[in-house]
């Protein structure tokens, strides 16, 4: 039916498209209804799956499943705040203080390293940010960080997301995580691109301070093994692969350097 379509299409909507997408379907289907009232959970898991980073009161910060408190409200433990958020036009509003339950042993170590991975995303992302969230599980505390960044194009669109969950449970923590990269091309062809890694790993939860280091290190060791191997993979495609495409793309088999492109075309705008 017309609902399972508009469902499944929304689903699949690109990083950085999602309003594009939902406002063509729209057009396409003229029935308000459907679309405010069927569709609603597949736009708010939309949001919350990608990690959705909005601005509250001059603070970036994510929508999440992590920090969702029902009602589209949904809290930020590090500035203290708890907002709405419309999920269909991204507007935040009734924005409220947010007091942690506790503060305890954990909430601290929560704080110090939610500010050394912030640290993190600044050196090593042209843009996004990072939360981490204390959760619990049958009594039993443990952390999770949510890392975000995206660059939104005219004609390209790309989501880097990363999700870590720490057992709290020392003198040891286990340590699972899960990067996934989106990538959407959309001028001449129209390319749409997924990949992901797990890892599985533990630290000594011992000392706060050498904790979040290693955590730190730790994950940008692994983001940069994602990174290459995903450079390595792009270098390998073979001809072939290419010639299967909707529209033929220039082949040159050279990578672009996307830095060099941005600086240019900066210098373009400016001058």
């Amino acid at each position: 039916g017309a609902d399972l379509t508009v469902t499944s299409t929304i689903t699949v909507a690109p990083p950085g498209e999602f309003r594009n997408v939902f406002e063509d379907l729209c057009l396409l289907v003229c029935d308000e209804h459907l679309m405010r009232f069927e569709a609603a959970q597949v736009c708010a898991n939309h949001t919350r799956n990608n990690f959705t980073a909005v601005k509250v009161r001059g603070d970036y910060t994510l929508v999440s499943r992590f920090n969702d408190l029902g009602g589209n409200r949904f809290f930020d433990p590090q500035i203290k705040l708890s907002f709405r958020f419309d999920h269909l036009t991204a507007r935040v509003d009734k924005v409220l203080l947010y007091k942690c339950i506790r503060k305890d042993n954990v909430e601290l170590w929560r704080e110090t390293l939610n500010v050394t991975l912030e640290s993190y995303m600044k050196r090593h992302f042209y843009s996004g940010g990072c939360r981490v969230y204390r959760k619990t599980l049958r009594s039993s505390p443990f952390l999770v960080v949510c890392i975000e960044s995206h660059q939104y194009e005219k004609f390209w669109n790309g989501l880097w997301k990363s999700e870590w969950i720490i057992a709290f449970t020392p003198p040891t923590t286990q340590i699972t995580g899960k990067i996934n990269l989106q990538i959407h091309y959309f001028e001449k062809a129209n390319l749409h691109w997924t990949v992901s890694k797990v890892v599985k790993d533990s630290i000594h939860l011992i000392n706060r301070t050498q904790f979040v280091l290693d955590l730190a290190k730790l994950i940008e060791a692994e983001d940069d093994k994602f990174q290459i191997g995903i450079m390595e993979s792009l270098q390998v495609l073979s001809a072939n692969i290419w010639r299967t495409l909707r529209r033929h793309l220039p082949i040159t088999r050279t990578a672009i350097h996307w830095e060099k492109f941005f600086y240019f075309y900066r210098i373009g705008l400016e001058g």
